[in-house]
This record gives C-alpha cells, sequence and structure tokens, in this order.
C-alpha cells in the first residue's frame, strides 16, 4: 500500500481520473472483452490493488463507464421543464450529445467489438444495456413525464414518445456504421439535424 493510500491519509483523486480514463479508454476501444483490472492498473500506472480499492472487479469498471456516459448525455434533462423553449432547448441539448457521442470513433469502435463479444457473458451483456441505453430511456421518459405533467407538451405516453425520438434522432446511422457505409450525419451537421428532429417531434406533441 501507498503511503497515500494509508488510513488518515488524502486519497489521491489523480489515481481515480486515470483509473477511470483507463478503463474508459480499454472498454471503448476494446469492447468489454478488452477490459480487465490488470490492463486498466497497466495503463493507469497504479498497483492491481489500488484500483480493487476503487472497483471490486472489472464488471464494476464496466458499469461506471457506462453510467458516467449515460449521465452525461442525460444532464441537459435535468432542469425541470417551465417554459415551451426550456423543453425545446432541453431537448436540443440532449439530442446533440447524443449523437456527438453515438457518431463517435471512439463509440463505433464499441459496438463493433461489443458485436464481436460472443465469449462475454449475457448477463454482462445486460447489464451494459440497462446501465446504458436503458438508463437513458428511462431518463428521457421521467423528463417527459414531468413536461407533461406542466402541460408543455402532450406526452400521454411518455415511454413511447422518448423511444420515438431517440429513433428519429439517430435513423438508419448505426446500422450503416455496423455495415461499413458512410453516416448521413456528422460533427458539421449534427446540431442542424437535431434542430429540424426536435422541431418536428414537439410539433407532433
Amino acid at each position: 500500500m501507498s503511503t497515500n493510500e494509508r488510513a488518515g491519509r488524502p486519497v489521491d483523486h489523480s489515481k481515480d481520473q486515470a483509473i477511470f480514463a483507463a478503463a474508459r479508454m480499454l472498454l471503448f476501444r476494446h469492447g468489454p472483452g478488452g477490459i480487465s483490472v490488470e490492463a486498466v492498473a497497466r495503463l493507469a500506472e497504479v498497483s492491481k490493488v489500488t484500483v480493487y480499492r476503487r472497483y471490486a472487479n472489472r464488471e464494476a469498471l464496466i458499469d461506471a463507464v457506462i453510467s458516467q456516459q449515460a449521465d452525461h448525455m442525460a444532464a441537459s434533462l435535468s432542469i425541470a421543464p417551465d417554459s415551451q423553449s426550456n423543453a425545446q432547448a432541453a431537448l436540443t441539448a440532449f439530442g446533440t450529445r447524443l449523437l456527438t457521442f453515438l457518431l463517435s470513433e471512439e463509440h463505433l469502435d464499441f459496438m463493433r467489438a461489443l458485436r464481436g463479444a460472443t465469449e462475454f457473458p449475457a448477463d454482462a451483456m445486460r447489464k451494459i444495456y440497462r446501465s446504458g441505453p436503458q438508463t437513458t430511456l428511462d431518463k428521457l421518459t421521467d423528463w417527459m413525464r414531468r413536461a407533461h405533467q406542466s402541460g408543455l407538451a402532450n406526452f400521454s405516453q411518455p415511454e413511447r414518445s422518448a423511444e420515438l425520438l431517440l429513433g428519429m434522432l439517430m435513423g438508419l446511422d448505426l446500422v450503416r456504421a455496423l455495415y461499413g457505409e458512410p453516416s448521413q450525419r456528422d460533427s458539421q451537421n449534427i446540431a442542424q439535424h437535431v434542430d429540424w428532429v426536435v422541431a418536428a417531434f414537439l410539433q407532433l406533441h
């Protein structure tokens, strides 16, 4: 145990950041099969004991990375909708963050690695889904439920409306990417696409 890690000594937060950054890079570059406590420790230049003091196992590392990404994408929805312009701005910010991440090379590499991760346990794959896509859907659904209760839009079936918005935002771009086809959206036109989708979506509601 290092001097900084002994009882009563301040926690070295730089190690927290290094461990998390290493886990994120390994997960999104190589998929679930490419992440292990040993690999994270080596990349972060810390001991395995240091990693285990923060995360019980590799599943905990994966869950932390996926959960953080879901929280980041949904951060714009943390504000309570109180006006039509407020609601439109929140959905636009959410959509921009979502597509910027989903269409990044980092995420596309992760999807390709995930597709080939036949050795990864099914229950672990389900946990990744619940921590990422399902959590994002749940937060968007909850936001739409609050917007409906505030009378800002007719989200009488918030979960269906949330899934509709996600589908409108993503279109077929993820499918195109997995088949090696170029995306119709890129960093230059994501904002224009999101503005159009959000405006059309709100007109439906």
